[in-house]
């Protein structure tokens, strides 16, 4: 808890530093690591335990597309079946054909967009908290 408590302080997540009272949150998923997963899991859970109006979108791409995966979906189901409201799973399109990945191979509740880089950068245009996972 008390890393994700720097890395809201760290990020301007906090409410006195953000200044948004319903705070949108990017977070930008690129691996494949199941630890990082397991992590990305427990910081959503405690931030909208902390913060249940925080928005929060989770930009998948490269070996990141994993987390979307049915066949690895574990990690990604624990945040669905918690019925967090205001999580949104995107996936990027461009990393899907190039790893030849069909679109019902994704959990039902993800969205796609062509290029996961391209929506990062507009989401963090129009004012998202990016947080880069991993370690």
């Amino acid at each position: 808890m008390k890393y994700l408590a720097l890395l809201l302080v760290l990020t301007g997540l906090s409410g006195a530093a953000s200044g948004q009272a319903n705070p949108q949150v990017l977070l930008h998923l690129q691996t494949g690591d199941t630890l990082v997963y397991k992590a990305l899991v427990n910081q959503i859970v405690n931030l909208k335990k902390e913060i249940p109006q925080a928005a929060v979108k989770i930009v998948c791409h490269g070996p990141g597309m994993g987390f979307l995966l049915k066949s690895q979906s574990e990690y990604a189901e624990r945040i669905h079946h918690a019925r967090l409201r205001e999580v949104a799973f995107i996936g990027c399109e461009f990393t899907m054909k190039q790893r030849q990945i069909k679109p019902e191979q994704l959990v039902p509740y993800a969205t796609t967009v062509p290029y996961g880089l391209v929506e990062i950068v507009k989401l963090q245009q129009a004012g998202w908290l990016y947080i880069k996972t991993g370690f």
